[in-house]
C-alpha cells in the first residue's frame, strides 16, 4: 500500500449520544503507516470515536471510510489490559492468532511475539503477577499477532508512572515502525504523544465539541 493512501477517512456531520451531542462537524484522515495522536479532554468524544471506527458504535450523521484491504484487519488496544486470569500470559496472547499450529509452532510463535515486547521468559507467568506495564506489553503482543493494519490505542499507558510510560510509549512507535500499521493514539498527556505520533491534532482541530465532562467517554 502507498503511505500517501488514505486507509481512513471520517467525516461525521454529527454524533449524538442519546439525546445529547457529542461532538459535530469532524474532518480526519489518516494515511497508510502514519500514527496520529489525538489530545483532549475527558468526555470530548474520543474514545466514542475509536469504537465507531472499530464498529463498536453507529457513525452517527456522517461517514467513516476505511480502506478495503484495511478494514478486516483493525486491532484495538483499551485503557485497561483486557486479559484473562485463567489463562497464562502465553494462552492470552495466542488468543490473537487465528491459525491452526502444532505445540511447537505456537511456543515459537509465543516466544517471538514475547521477544518483540521484551518479555521473553514470561510464557508460563500468571497475568495475575504481571505489573501494569508488563500487562499491557502482553496485549500489545497479542494485537501484533493478529497482523493488524490498523491499530486504536485508547489511552493504553495512563495507569502507568512517568518512566513506564515513556518506555512503553517508544516501543509502541518503534513496533508500529516496524511493521508499517497506522494507527489512532489517544490521550491526555503531550509528552507521550509526541513520542508516539507522526502528527498531533487537538480535539479542537478535527471537529466542534459539545460536551467535555462525561467521564464515561475519556
Amino acid at each position: 500500500m502507498n503511505n500517501n493512501e488514505h486507509v481512513v477517512e471520517i467525516s461525521i456531520e454529527q454524533k449524538q449520544l442519546g439525546d445529547e451531542v457529542l461532538f459535530k462537524n469532524m474532518k480526519l484522515t489518516l494515511k497508510a503507516g502514519e500514527i496520529i495522536s489525538l489530545l483532549g479532554p475527558s468526555g470530548c468524544g474520543k474514545t466514542t470515536l475509536l469504537r465507531m471506527i472499530a464498529g463498536l458504535e453507529t457513525s452517527g450523521f456522517g461517514e467513516i471510510t476505511i480502506e478495503q484491504n484495511v478494514r478486516d484487519f483493525v486491532g484495538f488496544i483499551f485503557q485497561k489490559p483486557i486479559l484473562y486470569p485463567h489463562l497464562n500470559v502465553a494462552n492470552n496472547i495466542l488468543l490473537g492468532n487465528n491459525q491452526k499450529l502444532s505445540k511447537i509452532k505456537q511456543e515459537e510463535l509465543v516466544n517471538d511475539s514475547l521477544k518483540l515486547v521484551n518479555l521473553s521468559g514470561f510464557a508460563d507467568r500468571k497475568v495475575t503477577t504481571l505489573s501494569g506495564g508488563e500487562a499491557q506489553r502482553v496485549v500489545l503482543a497479542r494485537a501484533l499477532l493478529a497482523n493488524p493494519k490498523l491499530l486504536l490505542l485508547d489511552e493504553p499507558l495512563s495507569s502507568l508512572d512517568v518512566d513506564a510510560r515513556r518506555d512503553l510509549a517508544k516501543e509502541i512507535r518503534d513496533l508500529l515502525k516496524q511493521h508499517n500499521i497506522s494507527a489512532i493514539h489517544v490521550t491526555h498527556d503531550y509528552d507521550e504523544a509526541n513520542i508516539v505520533a507522526d502528527r498531533i491534532l487537538e480535539w479542537s482541530e478535527i471537529c466542534e465539541s459539545t460536551n467535555g465532562s462525561n467521564n464515561n467517554d475519556q
